[in-house]
């Protein structure tokens, strides 16, 4: 009996030793596999720890080399970063919508544009757009701007007494709302060629470091980096140029007037304006148009001061059912036939023109330039409807151009629209090329600038389809070696029109030469006749002769007429007058009537008399 107990008991303890030593063995090899996973999942990370590191000091080499490109660009064509020391009266920031951002990162796979919190690009100050006068490329900025220009911070110099002797110019844009840096594909080839070269240098260093000759393969790398960046200057070039076409909706060049603007506005002249709202396959962004919308929204700036006729003005025309072209009658806002409201007295450049012409409805950013290239060749195209108005017919192109270039433009920039204009009628001459062809713009002063004229805008399109062959083809007889154009210093040669007549009408005040102007000191019997209407295309017009009233008859007004709208059929519209409101239209002559006259009737006889007068041009 005691014996059975025992051997119970005995086997008892011996299951409880094997037990304890059975769960010992297996605590000691948890404990073993719990390390080696601990020390696994400390290596992996750490790995994720220098992957991360060596991600960031990567993506840090990629933004600072294209920084550093970007900058070298930047400081040789001039640009100031004035976002960081503008004035608090001024909007500088460009803030990125999210929106814009997640598109531009869906666009891109490699997601480039993640490695620039802040765009490399200099900013500048940011307005909002208003009309102002002048027929050049001169702006209007607020006093703000020359306080900021002219701090010690800057020192810059709108007025040109520096080291080149020219104003200092400015880059005028629209900005993209929708833009991100990087977003040209020249500029994201160059973001990904620089992780290439990042990733190609870190495989050396991490070869070198198990090298003896590490060291001296580090002393050379410096001047082999030099080396490479001025070998790829004309690649960064080239990327900067396409980046800035993304950032812009459209930019041109400017210098400025005067600084009397208000706070967070800019005043741009027409010539401006247009550039901005109708970019052309010439423009800077010219091959960026493509590839996106090119529908830019625009405004028109209103006088925010009482007028004294205003509620005249809508009386009468509440009386009065005109056209729906009516509406182009916005140079005045009083509508008023007083020639003193358009006497050049009021039209100086840099004063407002509240709704004359369209501006930039998106913000305007302006950035100085303070080192554009002394132009040394430019070529101008002649648009359709300077053919048609017999750009090639002048024999003094050079006088014509001289006047309109020299005395209005301090800059040019590829795609801007030159307008001259030789004895009431206007040429539009579009800027084609530009030597030196780096940055697409070029400065006006203190340079000797050759213009070469092109072959013509459109040829063989829809709109020179009325003008013959032989005026599409510049006459001359000297070849230009650049191209189909001529030289100012050839002479022009007059050429012929062979286009379709649509009515007796048209061919005959086509036909006619408008006669000399009377002489200057010549008072009696002359009239100071201003024309205003739109053009074909919708653009604003307007142009002034004398005519004398005895001998002038009323083709000729109608066909001065017709010129300054960029060739309008005189059948197509007719002329009138405001308070009181006279209606004038050239008819045959069994159909005149008591507001149609016969094409020879001089302008006495139809009531035209010594003095001026203003007439609009209403399409019928």
């Amino acid at each position: 009996m005691d014996f059975d107990i025992a051997a119970r008991r005995l086997q008892k303890d011996q299951q409880s030793a094997l037990a304890r030593s059975r769960a010992s063995r297996n605590a000691r090899t948890a404990t073993a596999k719990a390390k080696r996973e601990a020390a696994l999942a400390r290596q992996k990370a750490e790995k994720r720890l220098r992957e991360k590191k060596l991600e960031s000091e990567r993506n840090a080499r990629i933004t600072d080399a294209i920084a550093r490109g970007v900058r070298r660009v930047e400081r040789d064509l001039g640009v100031t970063d004035v976002g960081s020391s503008s004035s608090s009266s001024v909007k500088t920031d460009v803030v990125v919508p999210p929106a814009a951002a997640a598109a531009a990162v869906a666009a891109n796979p490699d997601k480039s544009s993640l490695l620039f919190a802040n765009s490399p690009l200099s900013s500048g100050w940011t307005f909002a757009a208003t009309s102002i006068h002048g027929d050049g490329d001169k702006i209007a900025l607020p006093p703000s701007v020359l306080e900021t220009m002219t701090s010690n911070a800057n020192d810059l110099d709108p007025w040109g007494s520096g080291r080149n002797g020219r104003p200092i110019a400015f880059r005028i844009g629209i900005l993209n709302p929708d833009y991100a840096f990087p977003s040209s594909d020249k500029m994201r080839a160059l973001v990904e060629n620089a992780r290439q070269e990042v990733i190609s240098s870190e495989k050396i260093e991490l070869a070198q470091k198990t090298s003896s000759a590490s060291e001296f393969s580090n002393d050379g790398s410096t001047n082999e980096d030099m080396d490479d960046d001025e070998a790829n200057d004309s690649q960064i070039t080239e990327a900067y140029l396409d980046e800035l076409s993304h950032r812009y909706l459209s930019y041109t060049h400017g210098t400025v007037v005067e600084f009397t603007q208000e706070n967070e506005c800019v005043g741009l002249p027409e010539p401006i304006a247009r550039a901005l709202l109708q970019p052309n396959s010439h423009s800077l962004v010219g091959g960026a148009l493509s590839g996106r919308k090119n529908h830019i929204p625009m405004k028109r700036t209103v006088d925010p001061a009482p007028s004294a006729v205003k509620s005249d003005v809508a009386n009468d025309e509440s009386n009065v059912k005109s056209d729906a072209n009516d509406a182009m009658d916005v140079d005045t806002p009083n509508n008023r036939n007083d020639m003193e409201d358009v006497d050049t007295s009021e039209r100086t450049p840099g004063h407002p023109a509240y709704g004359l012409f369209d501006v930039p409805a998106l913000p305007i950013e302006i950035t100085p330039v303070n080192s554009l290239r002394p132009g040394n060749n430019c070529t101008f195209t002649p648009t359709a409807s300077s053919i048609k108005n017999g750009f090639y017919s002048l024999k003094d192109v050079k006088s014509v151009l001289e006047q309109s270039l020299m005395r209005t433009r301090a800059t040019l920039s590829r795609g801007d629209i030159i307008r001259t204009w030789r004895r009431g009628v206007s040429f539009d001459l579009i800027v084609s090329s530009l030597t030196p062809t780096e940055y697409g713009a070029v400065s006006c002063i203190n340079t000797n600038l050759n213009v070469d004229i092109g072959p013509p805008e459109g040829e063989g399109d829809a709109t020179s389809s009325d003008v013959g062959n032989d005026v599409l083809k510049p006459a001359t007889e000297t070849t230009n070696p650049m191209g189909g154009g001529r030289l100012l210093s050839e002479p022009s040669s007059p050429t012929k029109s062979q286009g379709s007549m649509p009515s007796p009408i048209d061919a005959a005040v086509e036909s006619i030469v408008l006669p000399p102007e009377p002489a200057t000191n010549v008072k009696e019997g002359v009239c100071n006749i201003q024309i205003r209407g739109r053009t074909p295309s919708g653009n604003s017009a307007a142009g002034r002769r004398r005519f004398d009233t005895t001998t002038a008859i009323m083709s000729d007004l109608f066909a001065f007429a017709s010129q300054v709208c960029d060739g309008l059929s005189p059948t197509a519209f007719r002329l009138v007058t405001r308070f009181p409101r006279r209606v004038f239209r050239v008819a045959s002559s069994d159909g005149v009537g008591d507001d149609c006259f016969a094409a020879n009737a001089t302008l006495e006889s139809a009531g035209i008399g010594q003095g001026q007068e203003m007439f609009m041009v209403e399409t019928v």
